[in-house]
């Protein structure tokens, strides 16, 4: 299935840099620039980060005067700005639709059109569903609607199985595009992986999170090896973070970074990354949790699930219990911040840890001393993400 992104309304970490890297990868086929918020100077700001081989595939849903000016393929027609504006009839058209209806109406001065809502919005709160499945079925069977439609609203990758049965052949993501993959990999090495290798390991195997843990190396070390992962990362748009060593950040080789309960304080790092990357902490008790979060964390790695021999100083472990008192404590708190178990997890535990509420898992050794690491990404993959 043809798939489209959206940009969120406000910037998120890295966010030229990672839809570049999605439209290269062939992850997307073209992304949707909404940001109504911005002006026409921001807006031109933000576009001039984009390679010029990448802003043909964009689209802009607002201040259209820019598609000319700074070489975009595509203009959205919208509630805000319905009409094409002169000039641009030789560029890619899109438009929103909220009925068979519009979209029968629209669809013959466009290369596709958004309908939505198909499902409840992940992105907007109380934009419900406009359509049942059975209706979308015999608009297709009846060729109103036709390839043209592209589904837009609540798409998940759950949901891609049902939208092919419905008979769309493309769909819209905003809000799943951007959350963080539930599967995240920390490189170790053994005998038999380095840490290169153990991270390309992870990402052909599908992974698309990699932490570069690398506790005795030196910085140069560290940025050597990231030099050679960033472009991995980026051909299969996957995030790459660094362990602890924030200063790397400016760099740019790294989407975020993530502090231990020894590294600079979560409150302090936040100061650094702001808005521009990924921020993660380690905590261990429900108080760690909630104080990161107040902090300004981003997402959690919680642990130890059991003993491992990939980390010193463990803290104590866990088990399913301490997981599922932290998800319900955080619920009743109101926080839905992601929440990563980490620590001597196996294949064998994931059905039940997911159980407990908690978002995604990271891991090491269970990949690098398996048998058959393809395998146990596959059931990775299949419980998260």
């Amino acid at each position: 299935m043809r798939r489209i992104g959206i940009t969120p309304e406000q910037t998120v970490f890295r966010e030229q840099q990672r839809i570049t890297a999605w439209l290269r990868s062939g992850a997307v086929q073209y992304f949707h620039i909404r940001k109504p918020q911005f002006t026409e100077a921001q807006l031109r700001d933000y576009l001039a980060a984009f390679p010029a081989d990448v802003r043909e595939r964009l689209t802009l849903h607002d201040h259209h005067t820019l598609v000319l000016e700074m070489g975009i393929g595509g203009v959205h027609l919208n509630g805000r700005n319905p009409v094409l504006a002169k000039g641009l009839e030789g560029k890619r058209v899109s438009a929103s639709c909220h009925s068979i209806e519009e979209f029968a109406e629209r669809q013959g001065q466009c290369a596709y059109c958004f309908l939505s809502p198909v499902f409840d919005s992940v992105s907007k709160q109380g934009y419900a569903s406009a359509f049942s499945a059975d209706v979308l079925k015999k608009a297709f069977a009846d060729g109103i609607l036709n390839d043209k439609a592209v589904a837009l609203g609540g798409v998940t990758r759950e949901k891609i199985a049902l939208l092919q049965e419905i008979g769309f052949s493309a769909c819209a993501s905003a809000g799943d595009l951007w959350a963080l993959p539930q599967a995240m990999f920390i490189t170790h090495h053994n005998e038999r992986y380095s840490y290169l290798d153990s991270a390309r390991m992870a990402l052909n195997n599908g992974l698309r999170f990699i932490q570069l843990r690398m506790k005795e190396a030196s910085d140069d070390e560290v940025l050597a090896l990231a030099d050679r992962l960033r472009p991995l990362c980026d051909e299969k748009a996957a995030l790459l973070t660094v362990d602890d060593r924030i200063h790397l950040l400016e760099t740019g080789l790294f989407d975020g970074v993530h502090v231990g309960k020894n590294d600079i304080p979560v409150a302090e790092a936040k100061k650094i990354t702001g808005s521009r990357f990924l921020l993660g902490a380690t905590c261990n008790t429900p108080a760690d949790a909630l104080k990161a979060i107040a902090d300004g964390a981003d997402y959690l790695g919680v642990g130890p699930f059991r003993y491992t021999e990939t980390k010193k100083n463990l803290a104590p472990v866990l088990g399913l219990e301490g997981y599922a008192n932290l998800t319900d404590i955080l619920q009743q708190q109101g926080q839905s911040i992601p929440v990563y178990a980490i620590g001597g997890i196996t294949t064998a535990d994931l059905n039940t840890l997911k159980q407990t509420g908690i978002y995604g898992i990271a891991l090491s050794g269970v990949l690098l001393n398996s048998d058959d690491a393809t395998r146990d990404c596959n059931e990775i993959l299949r419980v998260f993400d």
